[in-house]
């Protein structure tokens, strides 16, 4: 909390929102603890580092981060299977966070988000519907 309060936030409170839901997609560990967050924002801090943007601050790539999730996933189901369907659970685990993501970055716009996305704003739009995703509420943060 002390780093909290202490950190300038130049960017305000969407700066620390930011923050927080970028270590809580990213943070490999099952608690953001203060080592964490006084790495990232030492990182924040220091461009001339900045972390590759397919690679989390800890080593480890999205594929990697995913297989690990995966493996504790399917462990905790043996000796047997997970239910079915898990592609479709894990596309959705994936592309709901990744749709807000965009659309909050390019503050609700949809023609934006979906270049960001290098899918067509149609499609967009589908999966914002299909994920109920309200879009208009995401202009506001």
């Amino acid at each position: 909390m002390q780093w909290l309060g202490d950190y300038s936030w130049p960017g305000n409170v969407r700066e620390l929102e930011n923050l927080m839901r970028r270590l809580a997609a990213l943070a490999r560990e099952d608690q953001i603890t203060a080592a964490v967050i006084e790495a990232e924002l030492a990182e924040a801090a220091d461009p001339a580092t900045p972390a590759a943007p397919h690679r989390s601050r800890h080593g480890a790539g999205l594929a990697e981060t995913v297989e690990d999730h995966l493996s504790r996933y399917f462990l905790a189901f043996q000796p047997g299977l997970p239910p079915d369907g898990v592609y479709d659970r894990v596309l959705e685990e994936v592309e709901r966070p990744l749709l807000t993501l965009a659309m909050t970055a390019s503050r609700g716009n949809q023609l934006r988000a979906a270049r960001l996305l290098g899918i067509n704003r149609n499609t967009l739009r589908k999966k914002l519907n299909d994920l109920n995703i309200k879009a208009g509420a995401l202009k506001r943060r």
